[in-house]
């Protein structure tokens, strides 16, 4: 509907002038026909004049048009028209939310979800673009350009491997609308995984007069995939989900450097789950699963492990065998040499070692230098040079450790033995004590030394009295840990939790990073010192890192593996809610509003363009 009304009705007044130039128009004299005899030739061509009259009327009439059209111009002008248009606002402004979620990488025939997704995107450009990436956490590809740009955009843009989160996306979109008319249009195949409803975030838009249009791109492909990864040091457990509605076979493949570990055949029941456990491969590894499917990104898991897994540890002493020699050597992830006193450069198994290599030396029940087999006078100082170049040291209790010269290296001064029945209590939690977190009292114990804990130590744990028993401190570049709980005095050398305090203990000292901490999901964004990162298909300078592909990342000279493992993402199976093309082509059409165009400049440009055409009417008639 289009109407013509005038922002300045008086303004018509000006039209007046219109009809006293017509009036002054048909008031002008008419000219007389007279005869001339010297002029008589002409009437020879009285014939051919006649034929061009109809012509010269019309000029004659055409300057008067022309006139008049100018004035009557002027005078609208002057009233200030404006023509009111409906029009489709939503055209404005676009934002385009891409779902590049892992599940958009599920093929029909060959051809992705994404695929034809970038297609239907390409189509609802128009006006001022902007453009969303859903990952699981929305980014910003494109802000507020015009189409050319948006089109440049959105061919530079890849599917990522991670969750959807589409509600977070639709507020950010809101965000970037702010107060200008415009549409959002969703372009997913709505699994989406994290983030508030899409629903309840699409009525409040729509409330606010914000249109949401979901375009869906849901297909009917097939997966079968790794769901689930648990790496330990040692071993690592695969869960494969089939998520069709017939059985499923897959040959899962270990690889390590590009060479097959070890292979086997499982079958998988629809909407079942299978595991599979093998060892863990020290550095970086993957699982595969073939045949691959519509869904190829959880076909694939990698493994990464930390650059040092075992921990090499000396064991100082004169006991020919012990609850904790025993535990020692049953930790898989601790590589354990025992020599006794006064010799220390071979083993109880007869090899020759370097003592002062390893990662960690415990002093556990030693001779005394006056004493048969005792230590060597010297010994203290040579463990004082290694602990003050980063090596690590655990002094254990004894009954005459107060006999024997350790140099500076204790981090506790002991006092007199206390022969009286007391609980051990954990006084701080950290990866050493945390298994003690729900029952911090885990032993008891009969004697134990009188202890003040040096300046600037931590005490890990303490008797009934405060007396500290267990206590940690730096000395130059290493570390050193007092264990006054002794053994013999204890039951805490019979007990499950013994072996794991001291395993706990050498990872701790050593600083052994856990392997869980290498094996990460996609969507995590690391916060690292800037440099040089290697991502699983690119190089880049960053110090921020958004991990959203499936692959190896190195960086800090280490290497992380990266998965997708979701469930929810992988089911790709699962049909989509949104409401067919014929209804969101009814909202919009419920969107056109009227808009008013002010006309005064259209009207201004054609009073000028009569006015040129009548000035050159003129001057080619002669009168200028």
């Amino acid at each position: 509907m289009v109407s013509l009304p005038f922002a300045r009705p008086i303004g018509l007044l000006a039209l007046i002038g219109a009809a006293i130039f017509i009036i002054l128009y048909l008031r002008r004299p008419k000219p007389q026909d007279k005869v001339i005899p010297s002029l008589m030739f002409i009437m020879q061509e009285k014939k051919r004049s006649t034929q061009y009259s109809f012509f010269q009327k019309l000029l004659t009439n055409l300057l008067f048009l022309l006139q008049l059209l100018s004035i009557i111009g002027l005078g609208l002008v002057a009233a200030a028209p404006f023509a009111k248009l409906n029009y489709d606002i939503t055209l404005e402004n676009t934002v385009i939310i891409l779902d590049v979620s892992a599940s958009m990488q599920a093929k029909e025939k060959g051809i992705s979800r994404f695929d034809r997704a970038l297609e239907e995107a390409k189509k609802a450009l128009s006006g001022r673009n902007s453009i969303i990436m859903a990952e699981n956490i929305p980014l910003i590809a494109l802000e507020n350009e015009n189409g050319e740009i948006a089109l440049d955009v959105l061919s530079k843009i890849k599917p990522r491997a991670t969750t959807t989160n589409l509600g977070d996306a639709l507020l950010l979109a809101k965000d970037i609308l702010g107060d200008k008319p415009g549409r959002i249009v969703v372009l997913s195949d709505f699994l989406s995984t994290e983030g508030p409803d899409i629903g309840v975030v699409r009525a409040a838009l729509s409330s606010e007069d914000k249109l949401v249009e979901f375009i869906d791109m849901s297909n009917t492909a097939k997966n079968v995939g790794i769901i689930k990864l648990e790496v330990s040091k040692y071993t690592t457990k695969i869960y494969i989900k089939n998520f069709n509605k017939e059985p499923a076979q897959r040959n899962i493949k270990i690889a390590k450097d590009n060479k097959i570990i070890t292979q086997t055949k499982v079958t998988i029941a629809p909407n079942s789950i299978e595991n599979f456990i093998f060892d863990t491969p020290a550095g970086t590894s993957r699982v595969e699963l073939e045949p691959k499917d519509d869904m190829e990104v959880d076909d694939t898991a990698h493994i990464a492990t930390p650059p040092k897994i075992r921990n090499s540890v000396l064991l100082v002493t004169n006991e020919k065998s012990s609850n904790l020699e025993l535990a020692l050597g049953s930790a898989k992830d601790i590589e354990l040499d025992v020599v006794n006193p006064p010799v220390l450069t071979i083993n109880t198994k007869k090899e020759k070692i370097e003592p002062y290599k390893h990662d960690v030396i415990i002093v556990y029940k030693i001779n005394s230098v006056n004493k048969k087999d005792g230590i060597v006078p010297g010994t203290f100082d040579d463990i004082e040079e290694y602990v003050e170049k980063g090596g690590n040291l655990i002094i254990a209790a004894q009954d005459d450790l107060k006999e024997i010269s350790m140099k500076d290296l204790p981090v506790v001064e002991l006092k007199s033995k206390i022969s009286k029945a007391t609980k051990v209590c954990v006084e701080t939690i950290n990866q050493i004590t945390k298994q003690f977190e729900k029952e911090r009292c885990f032993t008891a114990a009969s004697v134990y030394f009188g202890a003040d804990a040096n300046k600037n130590t931590i005490t890990f744990a303490s008797a009934d009295d405060k007396t500290p028993l267990i206590v940690y401190g730096e000395k130059k570049k290493g570390k050193v840990v007092y264990y006054g709980i002794l053994d013999e005095a204890s039951d805490f050398k019979t007990l499950p939790s013994y072996p794991i305090f001291w395993s706990s203990l050498v990872n701790f000292l050593v600083g052994t990073e856990d392997i869980k901490e290498f094996n990460l999901k996609t969507g995590k964004i690391a916060t690292i010192n800037e440099q040089k990162v290697k991502t699983p298909s690119s190089s880049l300078t960053a110090s921020k890192l958004i991990m959203d592909e499936v692959g190896i990342y190195e960086f800090n000279n280490k290497n992380y593996a990266v998965n997708l493992l979701d469930e929810k993402e992988s089911d790709v199976n699962v049909p989509s809610k949104v409401e067919s093309r014929k209804e969101r082509e009814s909202l919009i059409r419920g969107q056109a509003r009227e808009h008013i165009f002010g006309l005064e400049l259209v009207i201004l440009i054609l009073v000028f363009l009569f006015m040129l055409v009548e000035f050159l009417y003129i001057k080619r008639r002669g009168d200028l």
